[in-house]
């Protein structure tokens, strides 16, 4: 179980309430995490957030803004935004229950939440509500604040817990009528009809075990990292290579800084740290004599 929960509040089901928490169902990291480099030194990308004007700015500086022309910002405040929210943004506030299958998929957004009792005074009436819920086949419809968002989120049984998926808003799921023009009014005759019945019915699996299925992408990309580090030399312990590479880029900006400033006696080339170790270079020079 995760270290901290993602949310905490009450679990409001009109007088009754539940104190909870919800973890996230899904991790919010990739498996493998790769970054943006620079493909001529191999150096990683930085992204800064920077003002035309200003120049780099901190979180504080930041602000949001409605483009409602082209370059003209309408700004917006935190405190603009605040009181858009429900008073209670601790509260998980059920509106109604439905049939388990009222709500259609395509209103799932990918987002799940397991929801669970915070503390021993919640255990009862939480599994009171989540057996409820499973014995007359019901979901919750209730609306949440998350990340400074009011949520439209659907509660259902799993196991000992309940799940919590965020679900889209009606007006941001297009009407699948809009598309309908796209298939032909086709009649399926009786003998088509046969066929792909028995060939579903030959390929159902009864009990469908989701477990044996893999992100073959992630699988490969996990072999071709593993046989690309087996021909990778393996970093010193003191860190040379960093300290040297360091040195590298000072002394190439150094050399510039001269031809700017029109020094010509620059030289051509500065041995590195590791050369002039095991050349002498470092030993002190010997006194001169009067």
């Amino acid at each position: 179980m995760p270290a901290r929960a993602a949310w905490k509040g009450f679990l409001h089901v009109n007088q009754l309430q539940v104190p909870v928490k919800a973890f996230t169902a899904c991790s919010t990291q990739p498996e493998i995490a790769l970054n943006q480099l620079h493909r001529g030194c191999g150096e990683r990308i930085q992204q800064h957030k920077v003002c035309p004007v200003h120049g780099p700015l901190t979180a504080d500086d930041i602000i949001s803004g409605y483009q409602y022309a082209e370059g003209r910002f309408l700004p917006l405040e935190a405190a603009d935004l605040e009181p858009l929210l429900p008073e209670d943004q601790k509260a998980i506030t059920v509106d109604a229950f439905v049939s388990s299958t009222q709500i259609d998929p395509v209103y799932h957004s990918g987002r799940t939440y397991y929801v669970v009792p915070d503390g021993p005074p919640g255990q009862r009436p939480f599994c009171v509500l989540r057996d409820g819920l499973r014995q007359r086949d019901r979901h919750g419809v209730a609306r949440v604040v998350m990340s400074g968002r009011e949520l439209l989120v659907v509660l259902r049984p799993l196991g000992r817990l309940v799940a919590m998926t965020v679900l889209e808003y009606p007006q941001r799921v297009r009407s699948s009528l809009d598309y309908e023009g796209e298939v032909a009014g086709l009649t399926v005759s009786e003998a088509e009809q046969q066929l792909i019945r028995q060939l579903m019915d030959a390929m159902t699996d009864g009990d469908l075990d989701l477990t044996r299925y893999r992100d073959r992408y992630i699988d490969g990309l996990n072999a071709l990292i593993e046989r690309r580090l087996a021909d990778v030399a393996p970093l010193p312990e003191n860190g040379s290579l960093r300290v040297e590479a360091d040195e590298a880029n000072l002394v190439a900006a150094l050399r510039a800084s001269l031809a700017a400033a029109g020094v010509d006696d620059v030289p051509a080339r500065i041995p590195s740290r590791t050369q002039r170790s095991t050349t002498g270079d470092d030993e002190q020079p010997a006194r001169r004599l009067a």
